[in-house]
């Protein structure tokens, strides 16, 4: 009786083991905001809505069938970019304004709201030191350790959120290689480029980012620009989560934030959501 007991703990804890290698691994953005704006601004020559085999394109691929295509289709939908069902796509407010940016400043503002949008970017940033030289490696070893990336996907990470970080603004690199995050404090780091931009937002002509009135404060005028824009296609509809600012989300806000976003996808789980939001689950390319 006690070697069969013995036998059953070992199959349940080789079970249990199992487990938790089928886990998934935590997937990214695999294209990078900066690579991601240079797209934008190609295919907003042509407007803000296209069919998905034109934005193939956009993106340097000849198909839309194969997993790679798909996989960086994805990443847009992680940063936000981009909505639309069937076989057509429309670029979100945020994309626009990277597109056919009014300044610097609201490009640059459009970058930084569309990196916080990407919960897993925002966490290794907020957790990461500011103002100290970190190492790459530091990066992708905190990634597989805190994040749950896969280690065959470390580099592929890092690689994806340094140029994010640096195309929002948020992050230098060092002559040596090494990255340093930038301070924000009451959602601006003091650059004098990341002024705070008080361009329209272009109107959104496609039913699906159909939002509330712009809002207006006291003596604007112009209709705020949105701060956090994040939609998720359910069966039948649409669910929209924005807030309207005429200045920054202070950095402590961000947090609240996250957890109202991570309440709407459940949420839209229930609704049976159409696109379930972030990339495959290893970060990889895959073939095809």
């Amino acid at each position: 009786m006690a070697d069969t007991n013995a036998g059953n703990d070992e199959n349940g804890r080789g079970a249990a083991s199992a487990a938790v290698r089928r886990k998934p691994a935590t997937g990214f953005p695999v294209v990078s905001l900066a690579e991601a704006a240079d797209i934008l601004k190609e295919a907003g020559k042509y407007g803000f809505d296209h069919s998905t085999q034109a934005f193939a394109s956009y993106m340097g691929h000849s198909t839309t069938n194969s997993g790679a295509f798909r996989q960086r289709l994805a990443a847009f939908r992680d940063w936000k970019l981009s909505a639309g069902r069937g076989d057509r796509l429309t670029m979100t407010e945020i994309a626009r304004l990277i597109a056919h940016p009014t300044d610097d400043g609201a490009e640059r503002r459009a970058l930084r709201t569309a990196f916080m949008n990407c919960p897993v970017f925002f966490k290794m940033f907020d957790e990461s030191a500011k103002g100290k030289p970190l190492a790459a490696s530091q990066l992708g070893n905190r990634a597989v350790l805190n994040l749950g990336v896969a280690p065959s996907s470390k580099d592929k990470f890092v690689h994806s959120f340094v140029d994010s970080a640096i195309a929002a603004g948020l992050a230098i690199q060092n002559d040596d290689g090494q990255i340093v995050l930038k301070q924000v404090v009451d959602g601006d780091v003091g650059d004098d480029e990341l002024a705070e931009a008080s361009a329209d937002v272009p109107p959104a002509d496609h039913w699906q980012q159909a939002s509330t009135t712009p809002v207006r404060t006291q003596g604007a005028a112009r209709p705020a620009s949105p701060v956090v824009h994040q939609t998720w296609e359910i069966e039948g509809g649409l669910i929209v989560f924005e807030i309207r600012s005429d200045r920054p989300l202070p950095a402590k806000a961000f947090s609240t934030v996250g957890e109202v976003v991570a309440s709407v996808e459940l949420l839209a789980q229930s609704l049976q959501l159409r696109h379930p939001l972030g990339s495959a689950a290893n970060g990889g390319e895959p073939e095809g």
